[in-house]
């Protein structure tokens, strides 16, 4: 049941995912070693959704590789663990669409299977009016 369950979201997130383009906060500025660094930290320790917008906006251009990775983790962590919080991803994504695209990116084969079975049940039972652009990336109603 629960490798169904990964598989699952896998698809849905693939959907998305193929559908998102590659943005990142600011495509024109180069990530450097040094901000590389600061982002995988941060990344790693990232508490809430205002703390994740921050940091993309600060960082977005260092998100590929071991940054990603964090990123995808921070996300999965807070959509497993901290679901009564997702009004606020709802709000600060509501009017920008290239932080939308980065979180909907995040939620892939780096989301552990325990938090995988956690996310969705949460889309399906959990689902804020607003938030359907979210659970129906996550699982197909």
């Amino acid at each position: 049941m629960q490798t169904k369950s990964l598989l699952i979201l896998s698809a849905a997130l693939l959907i998305s995912t193929l559908n998102a383009t590659n943005v990142r906060a600011d495509p024109r500025k180069a990530c450097t070693a040094s901000e590389a660094k600061r982002a995988r930290l941060e990344a790693a320790h990232l508490q809430d959704w205002k703390a994740v917008y921050s940091s993309f906006k600060r960082f977005g251009g260092c998100d590929f590789g071991a940054v990603g990775e964090e990123y995808s983790y921070a996300i999965s962590r807070l959509l497993a663990h901290r679901w009564e919080d997702v009004g606020s991803l709802l709000s600060l994504a509501s009017d920008d669409e290239e932080f939308r695209q980065f979180v909907l990116r995040h939620i892939n084969e780096n989301v552990p299977e325990e938090e995988a079975q956690a996310i969705i049940t949460n889309s399906r039972q959990h689902c804020p009016a607003n938030g359907k652009w979210l659970c129906s990336a996550i699982v197909d109603y």
